[in-house]
């Protein structure tokens, strides 16, 4: 399993914040796999990087919250995630957690 993490200079005051969410997420998943990581600087990168905005955040290929659903914009601005708590820039652990559910059943075949 591959989980990507693209983050941008604009979101960096929530990097820290991000890091500790999916750290928790890959660890509540029962998992031991390192998150590769990286840091866009501007509009153009984010295109070969794919980053919806920061964070973008990947498992095996697919946006936790699109998945299959992903949007055909790109930016290196900050993204915000819609939470109970209303629209934050760090998204909730369920929702990595669950995408990370999702692949481990894709890996084991369900």
């Amino acid at each position: 399993m591959e989980v990507t993490m693209v983050l941008t200079e604009l979101g960096k005051k929530w990097h820290d914040e991000i890091r500790k969410v999916v750290k928790e997420a890959v660890a509540e998943a029962g998992l031991e796999i390192e998150v590769q990581e990286s840091v866009i600087r501007a509009d153009e990168e984010s295109i070969d990087a794919r980053c919806i905005g920061s964070p973008t955040i990947r498992v095996d290929g697919f946006d936790v919250e699109y998945m299959e659903r992903e949007p055909e914009e790109r930016s290196a601005g900050v993204r915000y995630f819609n939470t109970m708590a209303g629209w934050k820039p760090v998204p909730e652990k369920g929702m990595i957690v669950r995408a990370l559910q999702r692949a481990k059943e894709r890996e084991a075949g369900k």
